[in-house]
């Protein structure tokens, strides 16, 4: 995503060094035409794969969240890998509506270290009559196995807007089964 103000100057200095797509969420028309960059890309057998987060956000290190789409439409094969951070000497979990740029970096280039284990996994694609949410839940439950953490189903963009009154409604319905006796969800 285009960002302004510092990280807008760290991207800027970025797209020197090695090529990136960047796009705007909030722009249909972009998504489209990122989409068809993507494509392009992979086309390509000379260019260096795309490195994508498909979650769309960071989180802390204990889930894996929703993958958008969007990445997994375009094509080709994804070469999934797991990362997971583990506190000991420093967090590498940006919770950025508690801290801005440049306290977060302030902190993590004033850690002891900042390990993670990282496994590089087999190649997957897309099986036939899958379609690209399937194919991104595949995906996203081998990571979340690899890794130890736990697969959640909704979108990471929950943690910044407010929870729909529908979705917690059937939350409540789902605890209220639990707890009359009935002890399943079904």
């Amino acid at each position: 995503m285009v960002h302004g103000g510092l990280m807008g100057i760290i991207q800027r200095a970025m797209v020197k060094a090695c090529p990136h797509v960047w796009f705007e969420r909030s722009e249909m028309k972009d998504r489209h035409l990122v989409t068809k960059r993507l494509k392009e890309h992979i086309a390509d057998k000379k260019k260096l794969p795309i490195l994508i987060f498909p979650e769309g956000t960071c989180i802390n290190n204990t889930s894996v969240m929703m993958f958008k789409k969007g990445s997994f439409e375009i094509g080709g094969t994804i070469h999934p890998v797991a990362i997971k951070y583990n506190p000991q000497f420093g967090d590498a979990f940006w919770n950025s509506s508690k801290y801005n740029m440049v306290s977060y970096l302030l902190r993590m280039m004033t850690s002891w270290a900042i390990v993670c284990d990282v496994w590089y996994m087999p190649p997957m694609t897309r099986e036939d009559g899958e379609d690209a949410v399937q194919f991104a839940n595949r995906v996203k439950s081998a990571i979340a196995t690899q890794g130890g953490l736990t697969e959640l189903p909704w979108d990471g963009g929950l943690k910044r807007a407010k929870v729909k009154d529908t979705f917690k409604e059937e939350q409540q319905k789902n605890y209220s089964k639990m707890i009359a006796g009935n002890g399943s969800l079904n």
